[in-house]
């Protein structure tokens, strides 16, 4: 927290939210924010985007790469939101319900994971869940927490239950900081580490 500060939770729209969630796999932040954009530029509505073409949405989504899967991804999203939610496109219904119910729910959905699910219920709710990525989990691996090929979704579910509720959040949004800037895949700048000191530095 000393060197990257305490971060704010915030999420202004759960139903974008959860479609950066289904751009954001396989791709980078930067691909997965112009795919965003650009489908909010070509649809005003999510109702819009429920109601065009998948060819449509593709191309939209085009930059973020895996374009056809996601459009029908996203569209199957929409449908089951507007199902579930009295024919409105909102997934703001989710985070007031108990979270494990939530979670069970969206991880029945074509293309939403125990990480994207986490994410979402996470940032747009406060669950005590603790999400896990390239960069925490080799982070993980690299402390020595976890052996090497232990998948991300154990690490979900057992770092859920050991780190404190309350730093959920800013644990994952400092450790990401820590793996993109200094713990990163290509290096382990372990001179500027502010946890080296904890660090079995398996290179990894």
């Amino acid at each position: 927290m000393e060197v990257f500060g305490i971060p704010e939770r915030h999420c202004d729209d759960p139903t974008g939210f959860l479609v950066r969630g289904l751009l954001s796999q396989n791709t980078n932040d930067t691909n997965r924010d112009r795919a965003y954009e650009r489908l909010k530029e070509k649809f005003s509505k999510w109702d819009d985007v429920l109601a065009a073409d998948e060819t449509d949405i593709a191309d939209a989504i085009r930059v973020a790469g895996l374009a056809e899967i996601r459009a029908k991804r996203i569209k199957g999203l929409f449908m089951w939101l507007k199902e579930r939610n009295s024919g409105r496109i909102d997934a703001s219904f989710l985070l007031e319900m108990p979270y494990d119910k939530a979670l069970s729910l969206l991880m029945g959905l074509d293309g939403i994971g125990l990480k994207t699910a986490a994410v979402f219920l996470l940032f747009c709710g406060g669950a005590p869940l603790f999400p896990v990525d390239t960069h925490i989990k080799r982070i993980m691996v690299r402390l020595g927490v976890f052996p090497p090929k232990t998948s991300a979704d154990k690490m979900i579910r057992v770092l859920s239950k050991v780190i404190p509720r309350d730093l959920h959040y800013r644990f994952h949004i400092n450790l990401l900081k820590l793996g993109r800037n200094i713990c990163t895949a290509r290096l382990a700048n372990c001179a500027e580490c502010p946890i080296s000191e904890f660090c079995e530095k398996v290179n990894i």
